[in-house]
């Protein structure tokens, strides 16, 4: 690296962006998050300033020892998880009695607390810190031609490819478990943090903060050079740690708390991410030298095959586990969308986990095949879509889950819930290694003449549009049940079907226009993903009785058959290369 390197206007100013949002969110708690209120478990106070000072104080530490890419990725980190800790923060505003947070208030009673300027202190800190990691996301903010931007048209394929297979793997484990709760409570007035049961911002919160650490992981492997990467590793690290340690703390510290230690598989994913980026560069590249483009591709192959198999056990558990525990007897009026039978004394049952086994199943053995060094590139292209599968059945579970919960106080999420979430996770994680399995390949492949294959543009359209039918009108109907759908009655099942629905389209689009091999493997792995949504009623029928197969169903079998006949149809068709000029 040069010795002197100017650094960008721009970077200066996110710096003092950054500074600001750390002053916002440290004097916070200071001024009162609520008027009035009863204090906090512990006098938390001084580990929330350097908590909140910590990121922009290692940017600044990077830009002082003249590593501005590095100081610009700790900012981008850190933002990943600032609109889901604004989220959380917003829940006391909302609702400060199921805010949960010890290191903040403990309510004394039930009277209503309103928020105080700390409140919104905290959410204006938040913000503060997405600007400034938007502002310096490409090329740290550098202007191109600078020395700066040079730096990102250096390539380390090695290193970044380190870099993310590593982030994945600590990343995976740490937005694991960023969904357990910190701790389990004894005070009434202060509920567990449990993303299951609780509050609808801290729901989305917790979900969006799990997510957006994952999410960060990808963009470090995936960034232009390793220097910005390591940078995005450790603010999404210190963002983690910042978030969990006040409430893990207090799960150790106060008397009627207890910590739940799932939560600190988090905290070793976070330090683990810290490593990585700190880990010796020369050292790995010094290993990663002269490593043919096949074992390299092979690598990811099996990461992407080992997360495949932890995400189908996932799913499997959670349709083998219990979805609702009722905590005491109780006999609660159903509605036509409750997934319950609930009768006093007796164990409730709810179906609607059941297409978790079919889903699980698929990508179990798609991750078994990938594991199989010979096979793996075959079925690859069928994992990138068959993992829908997953989320598709998670979503009708977690809508089952909010129905029933919000039903009834004595009704809480069983284990099959934490699976089920755990599930969606680990199949995301094998979906991203996956694609960048097929990106290795396709850097040792001439695509120059590929072109677009117009015999099998019509078997594909049919697909595409049959699976517009299967996934927007109802695959089950019965005289008291409503179904999920994408243009009316959309709940949260009905994101799975949307997702679903934008992955068998892209997957036809994308197919097109692949190799043949490639091609049909992606239209295999789309009608196993359409064959789950298929397999609806025979699943999940008992959710309604005298269920029967409706509309979706049908035309689901139907964008099988096109999807298998396009399938035959591109391993038979070669297409004539695209004649230049």
């Amino acid at each position: 690296m040069p010795e002197r390197l100017e650094v960008p206007a721009l970077l200066k100013l996110a710096i003092a962006v950054a500074v600001v949002g750390a002053v916002s969110l440290a004097i916070g708690p200071f001024v009162g998050v609520l008027r009035s209120a009863p204090p906090a478990a512990y006098d938390s106070r001084p580990l929330l300033v350097v908590l909140a000072v910590l990121p922009v104080l290692v940017a600044v530490g990077l830009l002082v020892a003249r590593r501005p890419v590095g100081a610009a990725g700790v900012l981008v980190g850190a933002a990943f998880l600032a609109p889901g800790r604004a989220l959380i923060d917003l829940q006391l505003a909302s609702d400060a009695l199921v805010a949960s947070r010890p290191e903040l208030v403990v309510p004394t009673d039930l009277v209503p607390l309103v928020a105080g300027t700390g409140t919104w202190l905290l959410v204006a800190g938040h913000v503060l810190t997405l600007a400034a990691g938007a502002m310096v996301i490409v090329r740290a903010g550098a202007r191109p031609g600078t020395a700066v931007a040079a730096e990102f048209e250096e390539s380390e394929p090695e290193s970044r490819k380190r870099l993310l297979g590593w982030g994945l793997a600590f990343g995976g484990l740490a937005a694991i478990g960023l969904l357990m709760p910190p701790f389990r409570s004894d005070n009434a007035f202060l509920l567990d943090v449990d993303l299951a049961n609780g509050p609808g911002l801290v729901i989305a919160g917790g979900l969006l903060i799990a997510l957006a650490a994952l999410l960060g992981c990808v963009v470090a492997g995936t960034s232009r050079t390793s220097k910005m990467g390591r940078g995005v590793l450790v603010g999404v690290a210190i963002a983690v740690l910042t978030f969990l340690l006040p409430a893990q703390i207090a799960g150790i510290t106060v008397d009627w708390l207890h910590a739940d230690w799932r939560s600190y598989m988090a905290t070793v994913g976070a330090l683990g991410l810290v490593a990585t980026a700190v880990w010796p560069s020369g050292l790995a590249l010094k290993r990663g030298e002269g490593v043919p483009i096949e074992q390299s591709g092979g690598r990811m192959h099996l990461i992407a095959g080992v997360f495949a198999i932890l995400a189908g056990v996932a799913a499997i558990l959670g349709q083998a586990t219990d979805l609702f525990v009722v905590e005491i007897p109780t006999d609660v009026p159903i509605n036509q969308t409750d997934e319950l039978i609930i009768l006093s004394g007796v164990r409730p049952g709810s179906f609607a986990n059941g297409l978790l086994l079919p889903a699980g199943i698929l990508v179990l053995v798609l991750g078994i095949l990938l594991v199989i060094k010979p096979v793996a590139r075959i079925f690859r292209p069928m994992l990138s879509v068959a993992w829908v599968g997953i989320p598709l059945a998670a979503f009708v579970a977690l809508d089952a889950v909010m129905t029933a919960t919000s039903t009834s106080g004595a009704i809480r999420a069983g284990a099959a819930t934490w699976w089920t979430l755990v599930a969606v996770l680990l199949a995301l994680v094998a979906a991203i290694c996956a694609g960048a399995a097929g990106a290795i390949e396709r850097d040792d492949v001439d695509l120059s003449d590929r072109s677009s294959n117009m015999i099998l543009m019509a078997p594909l359209a049919a697909a595409a549009l049959f699976a517009i039918g299967a996934f927007g009108l109802p695959a089950m109907r019965a005289e008291q049940y409503v179904a999920p759908g994408i243009w009316s009655n959309f709940r949260t099942a009905s994101w799975g079907l949307v997702i679903a629905l934008i992955a068998v389209v892209m997957a036809a689009a994308i197919a097109s226009t692949s190799r043949p091999p490639r091609a049909a493997a992606l239209l295999f792995g789309s009608a196993g993903l359409v064959a789950v949504h298929a397999l609806e009623v025979p699943m999940t029928g008992g959710r309604a009785e005298g269920s029967a197969a409706a509309a979706g169903t049908w035309l689901s079998l139907a964008t099988i058959a096109a999807l298998v006949i396009s399938a035959f149809v591109a391993l038979a068709v070669r297409p004539e290369p695209a004649r230049r000029r």
